[in-house]
């Protein structure tokens, strides 16, 4: 890997993710990103120019807050997700594997002696996967509440031309669906976006699980997140309508000295129905599929 310390230090870049498939990932340095399959009409996260890439990290992509107990109030310490100046105790540091097929992002928090890492990849059958790494680098053990996952995902068929000048109508057509058995969130449209009298069906969906984190919790829900955040009891959803994909895995964990866990969040686009049976079928068995 190449490695840049202090990332934040230096004004935001722009970096490309290579893939042996059809995929496509522009990433900033901040963490904000757009991606997708094919070409921008396959979007998984919206396709926007760059200085909104750069500003985008608090509400598109990768998101994690991690509530860790303390003596006093638990602390809450989101990575990559505060600008420079309200960041904390903490060091930022990026790295590309020398192949360009691997991107993580590093943050250090010194008063926690924590580590997060996230390191975005692809994979031909399962579409982008997030792996998301944790580390105790203390000499306590550490217990905490975790959440994680991915926001502002778009619906399948979304139309490139659309994605940015009617956002907002983009979100009035959105539905976003969680399968209980097996925690995979669907984000479609309603109907394919037609300012004609007709039906107009759209028939695909993209998809996000996660692996790795047993006992956990889905929240699809933006609602959720705030109940999350204000320490107030989670309220179970399984469906939105008219908002912006989420999908967020909730789990308590406990961390020994020199311990660390690790959990994947995997999305993929334009799946059909089939498809989505058939991974339904593999989310049965997570250990197995995880591997």
């Amino acid at each position: 890997y190449y490695q840049i310390c202090d990332v934040d230090a230096l004004p935001p870049f722009f970096i490309s993710l290579a893939s042996s498939g059809d995929h496509w990932l522009f990433i900033s340095s901040s963490s904000g990103l757009t991606a997708g399959r094919s070409s921008p009409e396959y979007a998984l996260f919206p396709y926007i120019p760059v200085d909104r890439i750069h500003e985008g990290h608090q509400h598109t992509g990768a998101l994690t807050h991690i509530k860790v107990q303390t003596e006093g109030q638990p602390q809450i310490w989101s990575p990559f997700f505060h600008q420079k100046p309200w960041k904390g105790p903490c060091t930022r540091n990026l790295y590309k594997n020398t192949l360009g097929t691997k991107i993580c992002f590093e943050e250090i928090h010194h008063e926690l002696q924590l580590t997060f890492r996230l390191t975005w990849s692809t994979s031909e059958q399962f579409g982008f996967v997030a792996s998301c790494e944790l580390l105790n680098h203390g000499q306590q053990t550490v217990a905490l509440t975790l959440l994680t996952g991915l926001q502002n995902i778009l619906p399948a068929n979304t139309p490139r031309a659309i994605q940015d000048s009617s956002s907002n109508l983009v979100d009035a057509y959105k539905r976003s669906e969680l399968d209980q058995q097996t925690a995979l969130g669907l984000y479609t449209l309603y109907s394919a976006i037609s300012d004609r009298a007709q039906a107009n069906e759209s028939l695909r969906a993209n998809t996000v699980f996660s692996l790795g984190l047993t006992d956990a919790e889905t929240l699809i829900s933006t609602e959720q997140l705030q109940q999350f955040l204000l320490n107030e009891q989670l309220v179970p959803t399984s469906e939105t309508k008219g908002v912006r994909g989420l999908h967020l895995t909730h789990a308590r964990l406990t961390l020994p000295p020199s311990q660390d866990q690790s959990w994947d969040i995997v999305a993929d686009t334009q799946s059909n129905q089939s498809q989505v049976i058939a991974l339904k079928s593999r989310l049965k068995d997570p250990t197995a599929l995880r591997q």
